[in-house]
């Protein structure tokens, strides 16, 4: 079955076919000859996806069972960043895999998978994987380099310790809006342009708990938002339409 993530519901359809393709592409495979490419090809679930097609949601008891390899397209993950109801999105284009943590023992509880174009991924099983990595130590190196190229990424992205507590700094109104951006999340509106939505807004007193303001700068900094074109109210939700202009607020700018 397929479902669709389309202005925040899920819609259910048939999906049919399936389809077979090359893992040329993909990174960590590199080192792979062509023949060893198609026999592991032979041996991953294959599937196509449509645009906004949901591959994967936990929090409707999907379960993540091997290593996704996307072959076409790109697709987003979302994940829950406990109970404050921040969400982190992670873009995994044309040549990446996600589900390898798993493997390891680093469970998923909370991950959302939705395909950003029309693409195709294939599945390998959790014990074909693993023995992949037993037996090819290209494949286990280049996997290696690529998680060092990420903490070297992160490393070089996170504030200085001296600056430790800046989340938190701004006026109350930017740092009302710095949360609305944190739970907002990347959508389309009916005419297909790009925004960003959410789908539920907490309540006011709730907002301004996080943030550590007043319900009433909270209020004012929303009716800002309306007011100048930022956003617009869409019952329960709040949709930005200027995405630039209200990471600029964000900022102070």
């Amino acid at each position: 079955m397929k479902r669709e993530a389309q202005d925040g519901q899920n819609v259910t359809s048939s999906h049919t076919g399936s389809h077979t393709g090359s893992l040329a592409g993909i990174h960590i495979l590199s080192s792979l000859t062509p023949r060893e490419l198609a026999l592991l090809a032979v041996e991953c679930r294959w599937r196509s996806l449509s645009r906004n097609e949901i591959i994967l949601n936990q929090a409707q008891g999907d379960e993540l069972d091997g290593v996704i390899f996307v072959v076409e397209g790109s697709v987003r993950l979302a994940r829950s960043l406990g109970s404050a109801g921040r969400i982190a999105y992670t873009d995994i284009d044309a040549g990446g895999q996600f589900g390898e943590m798993a493997v390891f023992g680093v469970s998923e509880t909370e991950l959302m998978a939705v395909a950003r174009d029309d693409g195709l991924i294939a599945t390998l099983s959790e014990s074909r994987f693993l023995d992949l990595l037993s037996r090819e130590e290209s494949v286990s190196r280049a996997l290696l380099c690529q998680y060092a190229r990420l903490l070297r990424a992160r490393e070089v992205s996170s504030p200085p310790p001296d600056s430790e507590g800046q989340a938190g700094e701004g006026t109350g109104v930017q740092r009302v809006y710095r949360e609305l951006l944190a739970l907002a999340e990347p959508r389309r509106d009916a005419n297909g342009v790009e925004c960003l939505r959410i789908d539920r807004l907490p309540r006011h007193r709730i907002l301004a708990a996080r943030v550590d303001t007043t319900e009433e700068v909270v209020a004012r900094a929303i009716a800002e938002l309306v007011r100048s074109g930022v956003a617009a109210r869409d019952y329960p939700g709040l949709v930005v339409t200027d995405e630039a202009a209200f990471r600029a607020l964000c900022e102070g700018e």
